[in-house]
C-alpha cells in the first residue's frame, strides 16, 4: 500500500508521524471515511465541505486548497490501482505552532457489507450515556472516536450489529457509526443534529433523495420509548448506504423484516450514486 502523507504519496512503510502530533497526543483530529464506486469518490465535495468547516470550527493551521485535497485523494486511490474502495482522510492540527495540519490519505478495496444483511437487516442494543443534547464535539466527525468504541464494543459483545445511543433527555441520537432513521404512518423520521449526532454526509442525501421522491421527511426528536413502535428502522453512512435494522434490544421491528420503504430508498439511493457518477446530476 501507498498513502499520501502531507504532500506526497509515498510507501505506508515510510509513512512517519510525529509522536509530538496533536493528533497523537490530544487527539485532536478529524477524519472522512469516502467510499470510490469504479475509480470514482461518491459525495466527495460534501465530505470535504464538512471537513474544512469541522476545521474552521477547531482553529486549524492553514489547510491546502480543497481541489489540492480532492486530488490527493484521487491519487491515492489511482497509486494503490484500486476501482473499488474505501478511502479514509485524516487531518489533525499537527505539531505545537505548526503553520500547517498534518493530513493522511488511505486507501483499501472495499466491495461493500455482506449482501445478505440488507436482505434479513441488522441488529443492536439501546445505549445510554454515550451521547449528550447540545455537545459539539459531538457534530464534529473527530478522531477522538472513544465514545463510539466503546459503545460498539458492547453492541459486538451483546451478539449485536450496533448501538443506537440515547441522550440525557431520553432521546434516541444516533448509533456508534451510523446514523438512524424511522418509518411511522408512512413519514420518515430522523434526529436533529441538536439532539446529539454528526450531520451525516449520508444522511444528508437520503433526506433529499426521499422528499425529491415524495416522501414526508421530518427532523424531530424522538423518544426512546416511542422507537420500538415505528414501522421501519434502517442505518445510514458512506460504507454501508442504506441498512434495513430489524431487532432492537432483542424486539423485532416492523416484524423483522426489511420494510418497504427502507428497500425503495436502498434502491433510489443507488440509482442516485449512479447518477452521480455518470455526471448526470
Amino acid at each position: 500500500m501507498v498513502v499520501y502523507l502531507s504532500g506526497r504519496i509515498i510507501d505506508e512503510k515510510d509513512a512517519k508521524i510525529s509522536v509530538f502530533d496533536s493528533g497523537f497526543t490530544r487527539g485532536n483530529g478529524l477524519f472522512e471515511t469516502m467510499r470510490a464506486y469504479h475509480g470514482t469518490i461518491f459525495a466527495l465535495d460534501q465530505h470535504l465541505d464538512r471537513l474544512y468547516g469541522s476545521a474552521k470550527t477547531l482553529g486549524y493551521p492553514t489547510m491546502p486548497g480543497k481541489t489540492i485535497l480532492a486530488e490527493a485523494c484521487k491519487n491515492t486511490i489511482t497509486a494503490n490501482n484500486l476501482s473499488d474502495a474505501r478511502l479514509r482522510l485524516t487531518v489533525t492540527n499537527g505539531l505545537p505552532g505548526a503553520q500547517t495540519p498534518t493530513i493522511l490519505i488511505t486507501a483499501v478495496h472495499y466491495s461493500g457489507y455482506d449482501e445478505n444483511l440488507y436482505q434479513t437487516g441488522m441488529s443492536a442494543i439501546l445505549l445510554n450515556g454515550f451521547r449528550t443534547s447540545g455537545n459539539i464535539t459531538t457534530t464534529l466527525k473527530s478522531t477522538s472516536y472513544l465514545s463510539s468504541v466503546i459503545a460498539k464494543k458492547k453492541a459486538q459483545e451483546a451478539g449485536c450489529h450496533e448501538a443506537v445511543l440515547i441522550n440525557e433527555k431520553g432521546s434516541i441520537t444516533e448509533g456508534s457509526y451510523t446514523n438512524i432513521f424511522a418509518v411511522t404512518n408512512k413519514a420518515i423520521l430522523t434526529p436533529p443534529v441538536e439532539d446529539g449526532l454528526l450531520p451525516g454526509i449520508t444522511r444528508d442525501i437520503v433526506i433529499n433523495i426521499a422528499v425529491s421522491h415524495g416522501y414526508t421527511v421530518f427532523q424531530q426528536t424522538i423518544q426512546a420509548g416511542d422507537i420500538f413502535d415505528m414501522d421501519e428502522l434502517f442505518l445510514t453512512n458512506s460504507l454501508m448506504e442504506v441498512m434495513p435494522l430489524t431487532k432492537l434490544d432483542g424486539e423485532k421491528i416492523g416484524g423483522g423484516r426489511p420494510g418497504e420503504t427502507t428497500q425503495q430508498l436502498l434502491l433510489l439511493y443507488g440509482e442516485h450514486m449512479l447518477a452521480m457518477l455518470r455526471g448526470d446530476r
